[in-house]
């Protein structure tokens, strides 16, 4: 139950890529520490694969043993399943857990007052005899933690040096908006900001708003106006048209469009995704025939480029 010494491989004579402060020894093998296994140490006995909406908790044991593995607080009610493996001379234990799950199988959440981070934890205990706990088993602590980053907040543009268009949200009289009123009217502008001379107006040809619904863990969407024209499916679901007209202001011809507070997600704020074209003076208005809109996948990716707004 131990590592002889006098085997031991210097790391630069070691042929082995030992992880996780794995030993090497015999120029070729790795001793590993009681927390991980593997050829190269680098399988954790016990981690938790942390997901959208649920947490996984994984574990392996030598094939010698005969016991359980369990959620501290239900013996019986919380057990973790023996699952197939191919890490050779162990078994695998698993069981999925959702973040929200209620007893007995609960999850203990807390949140970071500072960071806002949000964590999932759990104990898990180890018995070597089904059905009986004794003081020679073990209980260990497993935890996710979560950013408190929703999506589409904080994004990093590489490309904002160089960006022509500055895009904002305001109201009637062109001030910045960051919350609205569920219905009421808001605006939003591209504006040429001078990277080109040459062109000084702008407009719209693609707007998106989505939101994060943080029970599911899924992106609910809705595309507003494609090619420069309103999405038909969208004026049809939301009651309104986004209006997407010529707009001048202080001798610049900027692109708007007019919109209302709306919900996709109650409680979540609105986060938009947008394209727009330069023009070298007035963009003109296109001819629209409501195109039909294109279905896309609740889990895309998507990168806004606009302060989020809050419908309240």
């Amino acid at each position: 139950c131990g590592l002889d010494t006098a085997s031991i491989t210097a790391a630069g004579a070691c042929r082995a890529a030992c992880l996780n402060k794995g030993i090497c020894f015999n120029g070729i093998s790795c001793y590993c520490p009681e927390d991980y296994i593997g050829t190269k140490c680098e399988v954790p006995v016990l981690s938790a694969e942390c997901g959208m909406s649920s947490m996984k908790i994984r574990a392996y044991r030598p094939l010698n043993f005969n016991g359980e593995m369990f959620l501290k607080q239900s013996m019986f009610g919380c057990k973790l399943t023996e699952m197939f493996t191919n890490v050779p001379g162990y078994k695998m234990y698993e069981l999925d857990i959702p973040l929200e799950a209620i007893a007995p199988c609960s999850l203990k959440r807390t949140e970071n007052p500072e960071t806002g981070d949000t964590t999932y934890e759990v104990e898990v205990a180890t018995a070597h005899t089904k059905g009986l706990f004794s003081m020679s088993d073990t209980v260990h602590n497993v935890q996710c933690v979560y950013e408190a980053r929703r999506m589409g907040e904080n994004p990093v543009d590489v490309t904002a040096a160089m960006n022509p268009l500055t895009v904002k949200v305001v109201d009637s009289n062109e001030r910045p908006l960051q919350q609205v009123q569920r219905n009421d009217a808001f605006y939003i502008l591209a504006e040429s900001n001078g990277k080109f001379p040459d062109t000084t107006g702008a407009r719209i040809r693609y707007l998106e708003a989505y939101s994060l619904d943080r029970q599911t863990n899924e992106v609910k969407t809705i595309k507003l106006i494609e090619d420069e024209c309103p999405i038909e499916a969208a004026v049809s679901l939301l009651g309104f048209t986004p209006s997407n007209v010529p707009f001048e202001l202080n001798g610049k011809w900027l692109g708007r469009v007019e919109m209302k507070g709306f919900f996709l997600v109650d409680g979540e704020p609105l986060l938009i995704d947008y394209r727009a074209k330069l023009c070298r003076s007035k963009c003109y208005e296109k001819s629209c025939n409501s195109p039909p809109p294109l279905t896309i996948p609740k889990t895309a990716p998507f990168k806004d480029l606009i302060t989020p707004i809050e419908v309240v």
